[in-house]
């Protein structure tokens, strides 16, 4: 199993390495956690592997501090579920979220097929902005 997957801990190091390092790994980030058909769908958008490699190195080139917390964490066979709260520095301005995430684990190699993700964020301090509905 995935050291990544299957405690609230390792979901956190995975979620910390998400965002933060060079842009030019996040590839290595992909491969590690994810399978090669992976997709990720954030607030009803989908996204396919290859574009969601090229989005996290997009995010890492703006992001100058990430500090995420998992708050809950559930992995039960094959499925995880974790809410996960912090403040991301995107450009410079300080940004608070809230993120569920629902994913779907490989059971041989413990990496995610698939993950669900609804998130809101907005100034920290403030009430969200973005992925209000």
């Amino acid at each position: 199993m995935s050291q990544y997957t299957s405690t609230r801990e390792g979901f956190e190091r995975a979620m910390k390495w998400s965002l933060t390092g060079p842009p030019e790994d996040a590839k290595l980030y992909a491969e590690g956690t994810a399978t090669p058909t992976f997709y990720h769908v954030m607030n009803g958008q989908r996204t396919a592997y290859d574009t969601y490699v090229e989005g996290i190195a997009t995010w890492r080139a703006k992001i100058g501090d990430y500090k995420p917390r998992v708050e809950e964490f559930l992995r039960d066979g094959d499925q995880l579920a974790a809410r996960m709260t912090g403040t991301i520095k995107v450009d410079g301005s300080e940004t608070s979220f809230e993120s569920f995430m629902f994913a779907k684990v490989d059971k041989e190699s413990g990496k995610m097929e698939w993950l669900i993700e609804r998130s809101v964020w907005g100034p920290v301090g403030a009430a969200p902005e973005h992925g209000v509905q």
